[in-house]
């Protein structure tokens, strides 16, 4: 017969081995956790207007984080060089002062940008496609499939470098390792056609939703 010693030491082991299984799950999930913010999946939410219609303020924004960067898409990045942006990105550490933006790539590395003018003081972007030869304007879609309508751009005193560096109508071409960037808000947007190529290095991932 069991003596009541060796029935509280045979409770005690079943607790610890409860306690250690609810640890190593507690453990293995924050594990998980931290693996998808870093190489999958991250969220950012939206604090600027650049980007509406599409991504209103204070909205969350799923990012993710696999795969390459195409014409068309959104992508989320730093506006300055960061030591560590996917840690810097997933639990907002180590980023200093640079902060994580939201715009459209427009074109990509070897891309040629030109202005075609509309008529009554409005123009359309061109692209001139460093893998195709072919020349496109802008037809994007969102998450669900639906054309996304952009204004066409204005040019006033305020947008003369409209493409950033070179005067109104001449080509500009994206650098090497870099994207052109802008936001579907044209008139409310500061971007590529203000601060330049965007190198790829501080591209964090593209917009899910």
């Amino acid at each position: 017969m069991r003596t009541s010693d060796e029935q509280k030491r045979d409770t005690k082991n079943v607790l610890l081995r409860a306690v250690n299984i609810a640890l190593t799950a507690i453990l293995a999930l924050l594990l998980c956790f931290v693996l998808l913010k870093l190489f999958f999946i991250t969220w950012v939410t939206v604090d600027q207007s650049s980007m509406y219609p599409t991504y209103e303020d204070g909205e969350r924004v799923f990012v993710n984080r696999n795969g390459g960067v195409a014409r068309g898409e959104v992508v989320v990045f730093y506006d300055a060089d960061v030591s560590v942006p996917r840690l810097s990105s997933a639990f907002g550490l180590f980023a200093g002062d640079a902060k994580l933006l939201i715009k459209r790539v427009v074109a990509k590395e070897g891309d040629e940008i030109w202005l075609e003018e509309l008529g009554g003081g409005e123009y359309a972007l061109r692209i001139g496609c460093a893998d195709t030869g072919e020349v496109i304007g802008e037809e994007y879609f969102d998450a669900e499939g639906a054309p996304v309508t952009l204004a066409p751009i204005t040019l006033s005193p305020d947008t003369a470098g409209v493409l950033y560096a070179t005067t109104r109508l001449d080509p500009y071409v994206v650098g090497e390792g870099c994207i052109f960037v802008m936001g579907d808000n044209r008139g409310g947007s500061v971007d590529s056609r203000a601060f330049g190529d965007v190198p790829l290095s501080r591209v964090i991932g593209t917009a899910m939703n």
